[in-house]
């Protein structure tokens, strides 16, 4: 290419780039190609944006058809659960009420056969069933109290007695008990003159459940304590014995219902009671604004059940 024709060319080319320039200012030509370089940048974002956007919805719509199948389910399963505590609840009251019956036919005739026996033998199988249908009243009244704590029936009348009253009238049938078992039992180390702000009838029930408690799992020649003492407003009642103990673990799990220790390894125990009577014994003392609780040292090594509720006054 000649030389003329080149220097035109880059003469030509210099205008328009002057031109250029002087159209837009110095700033204004870079500006517009920055301008263009992100318009194209955002227009790529919003693109991504979007498609986030359609998958996170889509996300949302399967997980919250996942959510409705699981409330569907859980619905289900709630009416199933309601359905089968309302025919717990219908089982425990046709127990209750038909069972009753029969065991007072069977106690009377047990009497009558006693008083007619001629010889020891019969008087001793007489004495066998009454003892037997009395386990089975004791097991059908602690049903009834279940059935009545479900059904939020279960309620306590306060009133003001002395403590000793209460022990002086649950005595006579406790020791028997205890003797019965060759088991000693010493309670002089109550405060009797001790005022109790409570149902004097529930709060007997559960001294008994813990006295009788303490003789079942105590071996003949052990030693069961029952002691009371004034803490501030509460009177604080023990039950001590020297039996079979209560293991760590299970500590608190014997007030729970229907629970039996799993590390007690007598069987004939175990199959003495349904596992009710500590559960009950825990609902009245919660009904008096109390607590109960159990101490252990081990399994061998007896144990003690406290519980403790409103005191008015004491000496």
């Amino acid at each position: 290419m000649e030389p003329e024709i080149l220097l035109l060319l880059c003469v030509a080319a210099a205008g328009l780039l002057l031109a250029l320039f002087l159209a837009f200012g110095s700033s204004g030509f870079f500006n517009l190609l920055l301008g263009r370089t992100r318009e194209r940048q955002s227009a790529v974002l919003v693109k991504r944006i979007e498609r986030a956007i359609a998958v996170a919805q889509n996300n949302i719509y399967v997980k919250s058809r996942e959510m409705e199948r699981l409330s569907h389910q859980l619905s289900a399963a709630n009416l199933t659960l309601e359905q089968m505590n309302n025919m717990k609840s219908k089982f425990l009251s046709m127990v209750v009420h038909d069972v009753r019956t029969p065991l007072a036919a069977i106690k009377g005739y047990g009497e009558l056969f006693s008083r007619a026996a001629a010889d020891e033998r019969h008087r001793k199988m007489s004495r066998n069933m009454t003892s037997a249908v009395e386990r089975l009243n004791l097991m059908v009244s602690d049903l009834t109290d279940v059935a009545m704590i479900e059904a939020g029936k279960l309620s306590v009348t306060r009133e003001r007695f002395r403590f000793g009253d209460l022990v002086t009238d649950l005595m006579a049938s406790v020791e028997i008990t205890s003797r019965s078992k060759g088991v000693r039992l010493h309670y002089d180390r109550i405060n009797p003159a001790a005022v109790v702000d409570g149902d004097k009838f529930r709060l007997s029930q559960v001294l008994q459940n813990l006295l009788n408690n303490a003789i079942k799992f105590t071996p003949a020649g052990g030693l069961v304590e029952l002691g009371s003492r004034l803490q501030g407003r509460w009177l604080v009642v023990s039950v001590k014995d020297s039996g079979v103990g209560v293991h760590s673990s299970e500590i608190k799990r014997v007030f729970e219902k229907f629970y039996q220790a799993k590390h007690q390894t007598d069987e004939k125990l175990r199959q003495q009671g349904w596992g009710l009577g500590l559960s009950i014994a825990n609902e009245i003392i919660a009904r008096h604004g109390g607590q109960i609780w159990a101490e252990s040292p081990g399994l061998g090594k007896g144990s003690t059940f406290f519980f403790k509720v409103p005191a008015v006054s004491g000496s």
